[in-house]
């Protein structure tokens, strides 16, 4: 490729109007195609760097017209792409928005913009928000276990919708404190879940005992509560 060719494409320009209404329109069309496949639950992807996420933050976006400048500019593409999903989407269906409740860049993106956004979804019927954060290569994060969990709680109760807590969620009694707390209506594990694909079947077990078993397939679960029984034994 010549190297004028590479640096074209390395230049960014501004969406038009006309494009952004294409990719709400793509964003509606995917859930449909959703529905057909029988899928139980959708959620908007506006959080970690990706294209929702680059209107959102003042740190990112510099646009002049209406989808950029204010809070107001700011969250209309995210608020079009949450109406344009929802009526595309079944009422009785869950509809969940994933955002990085802060963004963790100087002059960035900040939990009171998250509360705010989070009252204009639930107008839009947005039923769970998903409280992520970061996602932007200079992100700066206090990381640590559920070091999210406060942000979901924030949401829930200041933007009065129901949240879905992430973030160094690792262990079953971490994750069930977090729900008992009222900090957060749903736990969502990513990482965790790569390293131990039964870590949802090993959490039944460690909070429900022999119950849990029944959440797991016939096929690991037979031998499996028998194994831990006889396991006691030795105890």
């Amino acid at each position: 490729m010549a190297l004028a060719n590479h640096d074209a494409l390395l230049r960014f320009q501004a969406l038009t109007r006309e494009g952004i209404a294409r990719i709400v329109a793509a964003f509606a069309d995917a859930a449909k195609r959703a529905h057909a496949a029988g899928v139980d639950a959708v959620e908007v992807h506006g959080a970690h760097g990706y294209l929702t996420h680059s209107f959102l933050s003042p740190a990112i976006n510099t646009r002049t017209d209406a989808y950029g400048g204010d809070l107001a500019g700011r969250m209309r593409i995210a608020l079009e792409i949450a109406r344009a999903v929802r009526a595309a989407w079944p009422a009785d269906k869950p509809l969940f928005f994933r955002t990085s409740s802060i963004d963790g860049l100087p002059g960035g993106w900040t939990l009171d913009d998250t509360v705010v956004l989070a009252k204009a979804l639930r107008e839009e019927g947005v039923d769970v928000v998903d409280c992520s954060a970061g996602g932007f290569h200079s992100s700066r994060l206090n990381i640590g276990p559920g070091y999210l969990v406060p942000n979901a709680a924030r949401v829930r109760r200041e933007a009065g919708i129901a949240t879905q807590a992430v973030g160094f969620i690792t262990d079953p009694a971490q994750a069930e404190a977090a729900l008992a707390s009222g900090a957060a209506d749903l736990i969502a594990v990513g990482r965790e879940a790569l390293l131990d694909p039964h870590w949802a079947g090993r959490a039944a077990v460690a909070l429900e005992g022999d119950d849990g078993w029944a959440l797991w397939p016939a096929q690991y679960s037979w031998w499996l509560e028998r194994r831990a029984a006889l396991m006691r034994k030795f105890v």
